[in-house]
């Protein structure tokens, strides 16, 4: 069940927030792990080098990131690196795991599937890593994953939101992991939510075309959509590079309510909220995971006030976990974190709990670390900032669903969540 913010008593959103996340903390503080610290982070080490900057000698536990930081995918990135960079210092800061550094080791994939491919290999062939984190993108990962899954090495998937990146995977997908919403979730969670209050009758899909998320969106979107009952009056593929107006004007013939946006790259979901409100569009917008960066709330600027999305993080929940991310972040960086960077932080910490489960792993041969860690996995269960966290048989994630709208001031607002049990 989603519930609305407010709610049938109306009751203010941070009262019904802050008695939610109250109850979660009793029920979960006597087994809850929590790695994330309020002090701030020294200064993180350059990128691409070493970030253990630990008290202990001993021989690291190497994680490798490979993250979009050139490409369209660098809004995402940028934020993915500085996370993880903090969380590896914060527990290097406090001794490590079990008196073990962490040593993080980041490559750029630009964004795009075959250099992701090669760099993959590389990271795990030529550097040594125990796990993976990222892709920054699904376009990516559906070319990286399975050759971190032919050398048997664990990679946590930290932003990839598609349908097969773990599960029923079109490749074997065995050592993948996943600690962002997928969108199979997320999209239905947001369409039900926003239908059960506006009462739509048309709704217009405009996806990327040739784009996997956008198209595994608006395949999604279709078949909630239909469930809900609400007419799909068009689905139009726009360009992922070059001018959306066509595509739009398209859309907007067909006389929607609602537009529902799939897309990868901020600039194109941007792009299409701004032409639709050009052309005199009134109705609502909403999308799926790239709805959620900050950096498409603030291309998007007043054009997309109150677009509507599923996510796996809220800035303003009060869990303490994110409280002390956020102060952390803002102290070493200088700037508020978004989705993308808690989804990379926690992702950090998830590996490190594992690692903590075995006191002898950093002492073992790389490959054996790895075979260690993957089943050390479904052990994990922490509180983090995204709220309670633990892996489900399929190592999809299992946690709140928050849904959102963009504050046309790039930002979010609370509109309602979805307990981990429902």
């Amino acid at each position: 069940m989603v519930v609305p913010v407010g709610g049938e008593h109306h009751r203010p959103a941070s009262q019904r927030l802050a008695a939610f996340g109250g109850k979660l903390r009793m029920r979960l503080a006597a087994g809850a792990v929590l790695l994330a610290v309020a002090a701030a982070a020294a200064t993180v080490a350059a990128l691409g080098d070493d970030a253990s900057s630990g008290a202990t000698s001993q021989q690291p536990l190497t994680i490798g990131a490979l993250f979009s930081l050139t490409g369209g995918g660098n809004v995402y990135g940028t934020q993915q690196v500085k996370a993880a960079e903090l969380a590896v210092s914060q527990i290097n800061q406090q001794g490590g795991v079990n008196g073990v550094p962490l040593k993080l080791i980041v490559r750029d994939d630009h964004s795009d599937p075959a250099v992701g491919k090669a760099a993959m290999r590389k990271l795990i062939q030529g550097s040594g890593v125990v796990a993976v984190l990222g892709p920054s993108l699904s376009l990516v990962a559906v070319a990286a994953d399975p050759v971190a899954d032919s050398l048997k090495t664990p990679v946590l998937a930290v932003s990839n939101t598609a349908d097969g990146i773990v599960g029923k995977c079109a490749y074997p997908c065995t050592y993948v992991w996943r600690d962002s919403l997928g969108e199979s979730l997320a999209v239905p969670a947001n369409i039900t939510a926003y239908v059960q209050e506006a009462h739509p009758s048309r709704v217009a899909i405009v996806f990327v075309g040739g784009d996997v998320l956008g198209i595994d969106e608006a395949k999604i979107a279709a078949g909630s959509f239909k469930q809900n009952r609400v007419k799909i009056s068009g689905q139009i593929a726009v360009p992922s590079t070059g001018s959306v107006v066509a595509g739009v004007k398209r859309a907007l013939k067909t006389k929607p309510d609602v537009i529902f946006i799939g897309a990868t790259f901020g600039q194109v979901a941007a792009d299409v909220m701004k032409e639709a409100r050009a052309e005199g569009f009134t109705g609502a917008f909403l999308g799926g995971n790239t709805m959620n960066s900050s950096s498409t709330t603030q291309l998007a600027g007043t054009a997309g006030t109150g677009a509507r999305s599923a996510s796996a993080w809220y800035a303003g929940n009060d869990f303490p976990a994110n409280t002390d991310f956020k102060t952390a972040y803002n102290q070493v960086y200088g700037e508020a974190p978004d989705q993308f960077a808690a989804q990379s932080y926690i992702g950090v910490q998830i590996l490190a709990s594992a690692f903590g489960k075995n006191k002898n792993i950093a002492a073992k041969p790389v490959a054996t670390q790895r075979q260690l860690l993957q089943g050390l996995l479904p052990r994990v269960a922490l509180t983090t900032p995204l709220g309670p966290f633990r892996f489900t048989a399929d190592h999809d994630v299992n946690q709140i669903i928050w849904i959102l709208a963009m504050d046309g001031k790039g930002g979010h607002s609370l509109t309602g969540f979805c307990n981990p049990l429902c």
